[in-house]
């Protein structure tokens, strides 16, 4: 006999893949069976942005933010747009340094590399960027040295970066008469910025305050399979989320690949699929080649849901090893190669 926690988590993952349903995110009728749009790059809506997004998007971290690496970047970035990628996310935080290398001077650096294409390329793709600063000021400056960098006069998605729990005051600071969400506010009213959003990898109760406190547009979330065993992003956030009509965005999938290391989940197509069935609008994965992007993308063309029970074994596969999984919750150390 199954137990009370696996009858209530059949419930509550059942219930997820509902709302995935009502959100028109894929169709009940083909749960068994689904190949969307014969081979062309699936889309899904953007909450209520209006927006049809890529499911499969392009994170502006692995090569796209070492400096030195603008070929290959490049290269990279053209690529997903010529694969149906409709969708970037950076920040003007992106800039990788080496051991020991001061970080602050290669910030923008993601944000300069995108900035290269979109000269060319700026109508095919919806342009989501950050500021991790929480004063007006400071989100003011990162506005202009992103519009700069990214060679482009309007943001489509200009979200706080990295909301912290562990810091009380942060919200506080978001709120505050000069703080960021005021800039946020004055450049969506000047018609600079068109949507706004917030992202977070630490604990999904602050990012729940904020949707509920603000009519933010979007939030980047991070959430892969090993979510569940602790402090999940899955059952304390992505409820409220699909209620309002939230654009969901997933990140840290693979988990900076940590996910294949543990003899559980071997696969990028587990990982990618767990997150799929879920109500998201898309997933965004930095990629440092064109292999990795084009399987990926080739995932996400061939995409069918899971079942409960295929969401409930991916789930089991990653608890002896879920502290490596979810490193961004500090649970384990980050990778130093990345």
């Amino acid at each position: 006999m199954k137990n009370s926690h696996y009858i209530n988590r059949r419930k509550f993952i059942s219930t997820l893949i509902s709302a995935s349903v009502a959100a028109g995110l894929y169709p009940m009728s083909s749960m068994a069976s689904i190949k969307l749009n014969k081979g062309k790059m699936p889309t899904r809506p953007l909450g209520n942005t209006g927006y049809r997004v890529s499911m499969f998007s392009l994170g502006g971290q692995a090569v796209i933010e070492i400096p030195g690496k603008e070929d290959q970047a490049e290269e990279l970035i053209h690529r997903s747009l010529d694969l149906g990628v409709n969708f970037i996310d950076t920040s003007a935080y992106y800039g990788r340094p080496k051991p020991g290398e001061d970080q602050l001077p290669l910030q923008g650096t993601s944000e300069r590399n995108f900035g290269r294409v979109l000269t060319t390329r700026r109508s095919e793709v919806f342009v989501a960027t950050k500021t991790h600063d929480r004063s007006y000021d400071g989100a003011m400056r990162h506005l202009e040295s992103s519009l700069k960098n990214l060679q482009t006069d309007k943001i489509d998605l200009w979200q706080i970066h990295n909301v912290r729990s562990a810091e009380n005051e942060d919200i506080e600071k978001i709120f505050a008469d000069d703080g960021v969400l005021k800039a946020m506010i004055k450049a969506q009213e000047e018609g600079i910025v068109k949507h706004l959003g917030i992202s977070g990898h630490q604990s999904p109760d602050q990012l729940r305050i904020l949707l509920e406190r603000f009519p933010f547009d979007t939030v980047l979330v991070a959430l892969n399979v090993a979510d569940k065993h602790h402090d999940p992003f899955i059952e304390k956030l992505l409820p409220t989320a699909t209620d309002m009509n939230v654009g969901i965005i997933g990140m840290k999938i693979p988990a900076r690949n940590r996910i294949f290391s543990n003899g559980g989940i071997v696969t990028m197509k587990q990982a990618i699929d767990y997150v799929y069935t879920l109500p998201v609008s898309n997933i965004i994965i930095g990629c440092n080649t064109i292999e990795e992007l084009e399987e990926n993308v080739e995932i996400t063309k061939n995409f069918k849901p899971l079942s409960v029970n295929q969401m409930l074994e991916i789930e089991e596969l990653t608890k002896p090893y879920y502290k490596d999984l979810q490193f961004f919750k500090g649970l384990s150390r980050w990778p130093q190669d990345w």
